[in-house]
């Protein structure tokens, strides 16, 4: 995918030279900048060149760090933007799941079935199975009598479980749940070194890196096939995994099920976008309130003082101090730093002409962390989403806007609070390092040293 567009960029011969942005060595430089530090890049454009920034051939790409532009992409004219680069390089991967099927058609039939098997009542059924598989890790970390553990694989092995359990179901053996989870990793992740690579090797080459990525792609995809082959045998049950429901599932409004192809794009989908990105989200939200002890003792007293079990998104209400934190935990360290979108028709952004075929880089990290919109822009401040209703700020951005809007964020959100709740009832936290490690992009953002908490257990 990523040498059509290149090709169609040098055609094009880019078109952006009349927005700001860099040129000859500076554009090396920052290209460099990119593929070493995402994160220091997309900071350093905005400060050295505004709030449009064009990077020109071979990738033909317009930043933009103005919500009413990312309003414009997003909301007001998304009929005509169509998922970028970015997320072309996870098709490899992916296939055509909801996150990089670009045909609105098929995109949005498999949204209907997918979204009513992630409602609010599959919810509610996956939540004493989240609950249990949490409590187990708990239980181990007693068992072996540590004091400190590295949260980011702690968290990354927990919702690895969730996911084999409440995704896959149970008959991934731990065998093939080894496999899958290799799989799920380095193909994800040379998938999204692509993006930052000017002329990537194409996958067909056969380098080292190439058969190896192949092999785990290959060894993903019979896995899902034989599971799905496998539930097409068995009906639909009370405690069916997702990948059942979705079996069996049909459109309510024509009577379609999903093909044996969609079915297998839209698991693998949820299995990246899935656990991937909530095991990152979860290191950040405890590491912060490992951090910030006397938010994590509030939080503990409203978890204990609360009679109602968090099962469903109903704990916004129930739980507004846990609700708040973990909102926060994602507006400092939100999952997927940046997005992209393509236009197929041209457009303009204010007095700037935007040609056909432009890619447009939604920078989320540096919204999320800009003086314009946050006060204390980098502190860990919960109470600033106390009363409010994401759904209208537009510089809030962790699932996305609009109808491309995460199709699993209330199982997402349901799974880190109960998670989160578990874990402090059980424990006092605290950070073992004196700041909270260095976020990197990588597929999602995560720790680079890894998330060290030490753990003081509490009397029952």
């Amino acid at each position: 995918m990523k040498y059509i567009n290149s090709l169609r960029n040098f055609i094009s011969l880019s078109g952006l030279n009349h927005i700001p942005g860099p040129s000859g060595l500076n554009f090396i430089k920052l290209m460099l900048h990119f593929k070493r530090d995402s994160l220091g890049a997309l900071e350093s454009t905005e400060e050295n060149y505004g709030e449009v920034v064009r990077y020109g051939w071979p990738i033909n790409t317009v930043i933009i760090y103005r919500t009413d532009l990312i309003k414009q992409v997003l909301g007001d004219k998304n009929k005509i933007y169509v998922k970028g680069e970015q997320t072309d390089e996870m098709k490899v991967v992916m296939g055509e799941g909801l996150v990089t099927n670009n045909d609105r058609k098929s995109w949005l039939r498999s949204r209907i079935i997918v979204s009513k098997e992630l409602g609010s009542k599959p919810i509610i059924g996956f939540s004493k199975t989240i609950k249990d598989l949490t409590d187990s890790t708990i239980q181990s970390w007693r068992d072996n009598s540590k004091v400190q553990l590295d949260f980011s694989i702690e968290m990354r092995n927990l919702t690895f479980a969730i996911a084999g359990k409440t995704l896959l179901g149970s008959d991934l053996s731990k065998e093939d749940a080894k496999i899958v989870d290799d799989a799920v990793l380095y193909t994800s992740k040379m998938a999204h070194d692509h993006m930052f690579e000017l002329f990537p090797t194409p996958y067909w080459v056969p380098t080292k890196k190439n058969r190896l990525f192949h092999f785990h792609n290959g060894n993903l995809s019979r896995i899902v096939e034989r599971l799905i082959e496998n539930e097409k045998q068995s009906p639909p049950h009370e405690t069916s995994s997702i990948l059942q429901r979705l079996v069996h599932a049909k459109n309510p409004e024509t009577g379609e099920s999903l093909s044996d192809k969609e079915l297998k794009d839209e698991v693998i989908t949820l299995l990246i976008a899935g656990y991937e990105t909530t095991s990152n989200t979860l290191s950040w939200v405890l590491g912060l309130l490992s951090k910030h002890k006397k938010i994590q003792n509030e939080i503990r007293r409203e978890i204990e003082d609360s009679q109602t079990p968090i099962e469903s998104i109903k704990f916004k209400t129930t739980h507004p101090k846990l609700y708040c934190a973990i909102l926060e935990g994602m507006r400092l360290y939100t999952a997927i730093p940046m997005s992209s979108r393509r236009n197929l028709v041209e457009d303009n952004f204010d007095f700037y002409k935007i040609p056909k075929n432009t890619s447009v880089v939604i920078p989320v990290w540096n919204i999320h962390r800009s003086e314009r919109f946050w006060p204390n822009a980098l502190s860990f401040k919960p109470e600033r989403f106390t009363g409010v209703d994401v759904n209208r700020l537009d510089y809030f951005l962790p699932f996305s806007k609009g109808e491309r809007r995460c199709v699993g964020e209330n199982f997402s959100l349901v799974e880190v609070a109960i998670i989160v709740s578990e874990i402090i009832k059980s424990y006092d936290l605290e950070l073992a390092t004196k700041e909270l490690p260095k976020a990197i992009s990588h597929v999602s953002l995560k720790p680079l040293d890894g998330m060290p908490i030490k753990l003081t257990e509490l009397p029952c």
